[in-house]
């Protein structure tokens, strides 16, 4: 089974909005996706404890379109859009995407 590194944010969520197809793997059950929400910060991506393990079936479930870009060879980030496109990226960062919600701003650093 190819599984996904995924924040527990975007889990909790049920929302992916960015995702990056990598090189790197921990073993070979590791598919090289990684789903983040899209706002996460240096604070959260420098800590395992707020990632978790999913199936690639599931992530699927979470954001349906994903499947369109699966097969991609391409070592890069992918930004969903609403549409369900997406736009490929060499940065985390999506300059399209809305503000993060004022809850999780109170939490952030600035």
């Amino acid at each position: 089974m190819n599984m996904a590194v995924i924040t527990k944010r975007a889990y909790n969520a049920r929302h992916i909005g960015t995702l990056q197809f990598t090189e790197e793997r921990f073993d070979n059950k590791d598919s090289g996706w990684r789903l983040f929400y899209g706002d996460e910060d240096d604070h959260v991506l420098d800590r395992m404890e707020c990632f978790r393990l999913i199936s690639l079936d599931e992530a699927v479930s979470i954001l349906p379109t994903m499947k369109s870009i699966l097969d991609q060879k391409n070592y890069t980030y992918y930004h969903a859009a609403e549409n369900g496109t997406f736009t490929e990226s060499d940065t985390f960062e999506n300059p399209d995407a809305a503000p993060a919600d004022p809850f999780m701003q109170a939490f952030m650093k600035k």
